[in-house]
């Protein structure tokens, strides 16, 4: 037999489960008081609706579910929308147990109070009819159109006519109990689906088969294998097999034509089916020969030979008949036995099973859900989120597209009507974009006027994906396209994609394409990766293959807020491509972090820059519910070490993670790492490992302090090799910088052609205040050190240059102190104080209009010369 993993079904306590009568679907029921219709594709999601406090018992049959719940009716729901339909019937007890028969129109209940009812549900007033009789509660029930089985807590398994209400059979066999709730046993029973000629019933480590019409004994089923008692027995559709489980969660299939034991399985906890909430699917091939009665061995071909008398010649022939085949016989011998072919070697070799085709993975839109739910979740990042509602199958309902920004100061949330049914969403800092099969329709977040539309013409291609970044919006067709354009709608380029487009997202100017390398090869999807960035209208591509697990597929696709692309499987396991190394490193395994492997992880944004990874844990599903609002949680970026639980493994992630993550302020925290990894060694006495640690990360201040910790503990040997492989470092760094300088000796910078050199006649001045003629000699510069032509050089150069200074290529250039103005309060400006200005240009500035006070010719000269410094008054700094 065949195991698939547990799934959360329901909260821990009594669940049942029953098959469709198809077989496509089979539906759950729990303590929760939930009803779930799964599908037996894995890929989809249960229908789920909560019909009271608790449920025990859930059948279908027709187009109906019939359950039992915790107000002690029996609600109907539609199939398989899971729709309520209104209320079969209440009682004044729980129902424990529901039976229905193929072959009439009845439902029989086993209810807490000691009765068992069987209702028509082929008469307009559901006529209930009640067998009683039993003095515990009812545990089980069967029915076929003659007789209704029942066990009861008494301990005895009853058997009544249906036509007649008389009992016919009663057996004790069953432990006794005082009530549902808290019987060890099921107790179930079953009468075999197609002719209902047998009963079974549970028996200790045994199952019971009794013939229906008689009541004998048929036959007592055993297997060596199993010690524990039977709780449960069940018959396929077919009849031919029959399923019995036992209090300890084994499953033994019995042949009921041979009596023997076809398969089993045990349980590795040894725990009860029907009492944890979980769902188990598990997988038994039959070999079709063997499910072939011995009755069967002759097929009537349905000729009607009539009165035709067939006469045996051999025994028959007369003395005196010559008879050929006598002949035959004496001198050739027994032909017949050479003809008589085996009937299984003349029969056509039966044809080889055909193997299951696994279909390639769909498209689908990273942190989306599906289609098919309502309402649903067209994206959710680290921006914002964007939800779906309506339906888009119902024309009269209500379709709108709500958008919700994480920080509202950002931008508001907006809310769009979904008249063009898009499907598919992508938000970023920069736009938002929603697009159909048909069209893309943009709105930049900064300017929200400024919407565009850009459909595609060409009725064969469809759009299945769409991205938006800072710079860029993007979408996927289903003809192997991938169209880019700007925010604001310029076409920047379009490129073709060598296999079917599986999933896409976008960063910035960065593309990443998830798309069909292949086929199914073993169960592996054949998943490539092209990594596309763009520079103005040009484009760099990269194929960068991807990780996938066996058997697993892509669930999401996208970059970390650093830029660096990021992938996770059906397994749960995250990957990040380091540019650097050119490959895929798995950081988060989700799995770990989940109570149920039934649960999921919806991954919402991976920020690298603070090592975590942002999501959902949905339990029971891999989406997220949409009622209550589900809560982000974090996730921390930890690679998949060996035993991780050792303070040893812990220190040694870190190191990894921080060596290979770009994340903000780590200097010091990796020094510190390191440094407790190497005291972790040497308190283990393994130098060794010591040694090669620091020779692995070959940091010369983690070697300085690693040192003088080897010396405090007086490990000498070991402080010489550190001490040691310090200078070989220092030594490889010394060369490192020579052959660098050389290699730019060698190959000197691209420098700017020289200015052209002219020498003009007009004499430029700086604004200086007015001093003695000061001489400045130029200095002699040698023809070989000069760098201007002599040529260049005017003779009137040679001589002294007064009020300028010449400007020297190789000095540092000086500000200009005409563009500088001058406080005359500045102790550090040498300059400072009042400009040297004739007297006019001072009052003309400051707006003086006053006249000079005439003074008398008697003082002349020294009147003058008063007059002459008061106008030309400064400040000056004292020296």
């Amino acid at each position: 037999m065949m195991h698939e993993p547990l799934r959360y079904a329901h909260e821990e306590g009594h669940t049942d489960v029953c098959y469709s009568s198809d077989g496509s679907k089979f539906i759950t029921c729990g303590a929760d008081g939930d009803i779930r219709i799964w599908s037996t594709e894995e890929s989809e999601d249960p229908i789920h609706n909560c019909i009271g406090e608790w449920a025990l018992s859930v059948r279908q049959k027709g187009n109906n579910l019939y359950v039992t719940t915790g107000s002690n009716d029996i609600q109907i729901l539609i199939y398989p929308q899971g729709e309520r339909n209104g209320v079969l019937n209440r009682f004044v007890a729980p129902i424990n147990h529901i039976a229905i028969s193929k072959n009439s129109e009845h439902i029989a209940l086993a209810g807490e109070d000691m009765e068992v009812k069987l209702i028509d549900l082929e008469s307009d007033e559901k006529k209930v009819t009640i067998f009683d009789g039993l003095t515990g509660p009812c545990l089980s029930t069967a029915l076929n159109s003659k007789f209704l089985a029942a066990s009861s807590g008494d301990g005895k398994l009853r058997i009544w006519n249906i036509e007649r209400k008389e009992l016919v059979k009663e057996i004790d066999c069953f432990p006794k109990t005082n009530s549902f709730a808290n019987a060890k046993s099921m107790c179930r029973i079953d009468f075999e689906p197609v002719e209902g000629k047998f009963l079974a019933y549970p028996d200790k480590e045994t199952v019971i088969l009794l013939t229906t019409s008689d009541w004998s004994q048929y036959a007592t089923l055993t297997c060596s294998e199993i010690t524990a008692h039977f709780s449960i027995v069940e018959f396929s559709p077919c009849g031919n097999y029959l399923l019995a489980t036992t209090l300890q969660g084994d499953f033994v299939v019995f042949n009921v034509n041979t009596k023997s034991v076809d398969g089993t399985s045990k349980h590795p906890n040894s725990a009860p089916v029907y009492t944890e909430g979980q769902l188990g699917i598990m997988s038994y091939s039959i070999n079709k020969q063997s499910t072939i009665s011995p009755e069967e061995g002759f097929t009537d071909n349905g000729v009607d030979f009539g009165d035709i008398q067939f006469e045996d010649d051999d025994d028959e022939d007369g003395e005196n008949v010559i008879s050929v085949e006598k002949l035959k016989k004496e001198v050739m011998g027994d032909v017949e036995s050479e003809l008589n072919f085996d009937i299984r070697s003349s029969a056509a070799p039966s044809p080889r099973p055909k193997t299951p085709e696994i279909p390639l993975q769909a498209p689908f839109m990273p942190s989306s859900t599906p289609e098919h739910l309502n309402p649903r979740y067209l994206c959710w990042n680290e921006v914002g989120v964007i939800r779906s509602y309506g339906s888009l199958t119902d024309e009269d309902s209500g379709k709108s597209i709500e958008i919700e920004f994480h920080d509202s100061s950002f931008h508001n949330s907006m809310m769009l009507q979904n008249y063009q049914d898009y499907i598919m969403g992508s938000v970023s800092k920069a736009a938002l974009a929603v697009a159909n099969a048909n069209q893309i329709y943009v709105i930049p977040l900064s300017a929200t006027s400024k919407e565009w539309m850009l459909k595609v013409e060409d009725s064969p291609e469809e759009i299945v994906l769409i991205a938006a970044s800072d710079n860029l919006v993007c979408f996927g067709t289903n003809n192997y396209l991938v169209r880019v354009c700007s925010i604001f709608g310029t076409q920047r380029g379009v490129v073709s994609i060598p296999g079917p487009l599986v999933s896409m997202s976008s960063h910035q100017n960065s593309l990443l394409i998830a798309y069909h390398a292949g086929g199914i090869r073993k169960g592996d999807q054949c998943i490539s990766i092209k990594l596309i960035k763009f520079n103005g209208l040009r484009l760099e591509s990269q194929e960068i293959n991807s990780a996938l697990g066996p058997e697993s597929t892509l669930v999401w696709l996208g970059f970390t807020d650093s830029g660096t692309p990021a992938m996770m499987n059906s397994l749960g396991m995250l990957s990040l491509y380091l540019q650097n190394s050119n490959a895929w490193v798995p950081f988060c395994d989700t799995s770990k972090h989940l109570k149920s492997p039934s649960d999921g992880f919806f991954v919402t944004a991976v920020i690298e820059s603070y090592q975590t990874l942002m999501g959902i844990k949905c339990r029971g599903s891999v989406y997220p519910s949409f009622t209550p609002r589900p809560t982000v949680c974090e996730l921390p970026l930890e690679p998949p070490f060996a035993e991780p639980s050792t303070e040893k493994t812990q220190l040694e992630v870190n190191l990894f993670a921080w060596s290979n993550l770009q994340i903000k302020d780590v200097n010091k925290k990796f020094t510190e790492t390191g440094l407790k990894t190497f005291a972790l060694a040497c308190r283990n006495n393994l130098d060794q490992r010591a040694l090669e640690l620091m020779e692995i990360i070959a940091n010369p201040q983690l070697l300085n302090l690693s040192t003088k910790y080897a010396v405090k503990l007086n490990k000498k040997l070991l402080a010489e090799k550190l001490m040691e492989m310090a200078a070989k470092i220092m030594n490889e760094e010394d060369e490192f910088s020579n052959s660098f300088l050389e290699m730019s000796a060698v190959t000197p910078p691209m420098r700017a052609p020289p200015r052209k050199l002219t020498l003009s006649s007009v004499k430029r001045t700086v604004n200086k205040p007015k001093q003695m003629p000061k001489e400045v000699s130029t200095p002699e510069v040698s023809q070989e050190e000069s760098i201007l032509s002599p040529a260049l050089i005017s003779a009137s150069t040679e001589g002294s240059v007064t009020s300028e200074e010449p400007k020297n290529p190789f000095l540092k250039n000086l500000k200009k102190e005409e563009s500088q103005p001058t406080n005359p309060l500045s102790l550090t400006n040498k300059f400072a104080g009042v400009d040297y200005m004739d007297a006019k240009e001072n009052k003309a500035k400051n707006g003086e209009s006053a006249e000079k006070r005439k003074q008398p010719e008697s003082e002349g000269d020294k009147q003058r010369e008063k007059q002459r410094k008061l106008d030309r008054f400064m400040f000056t700094k004292r020296t």
